[in-house]
């Protein structure tokens, strides 16, 4: 059956929701649209479902016994997000690295959290030269 002028506009606005990657909220917020609206044709006019015309026109009361047990699914979709970016606090936070003046031509920068025994070797290495 010709699907209303209203299902005809709800069904564009719908389209346009699934393609967008947005939440009910978010985009009704953005079209300016009622949730209360956008959710009651979400649900009237999802995917599987006879249209209310062709319900109304069914001449059977009750679904058939082997239909009646069966659960109603509907389809999902799952997205990827986009990952949001790492944000390493330590590091916007650190501390700026330690500096030895050894000598005129000597200077040494340790980074916070070094290796003591690798300190301990270069500082003896630079021993033997000087």
């Amino acid at each position: 059956m010709a699907q209303s002028s209203r299902e005809l506009y709800w069904s564009a606005i719908l389209a346009d929701f699934h393609r967008s990657g947005l939440t009910h909220v978010e985009f009704c917020r953005l079209r300016h649209i009622s949730i209360h609206s956008f959710r009651d044709w979400l649900y009237k006019l999802r995917p599987g479902l006879p249209s209310r015309r062709s319900r109304a026109a069914q001449t059977s009361p009750t679904p058939s016994p082997s239909k009646a047990n069966l659960p109603a699914f509907l389809p999902v979709h799952v997205r990827p997000r986009p990952l949001a970016p790492i944000v390493d606090h330590q590091v916007a936070q650190s501390p700026a690295p330690l500096e030895l003046v050894l000598s005129d031509r000597a200077h040494l920068r340790v980074p916070v959290g070094f290796d003591p025994a690798t300190l301990h070797q270069l500082l003896d290495v630079m021993d033997q030269r000087s």
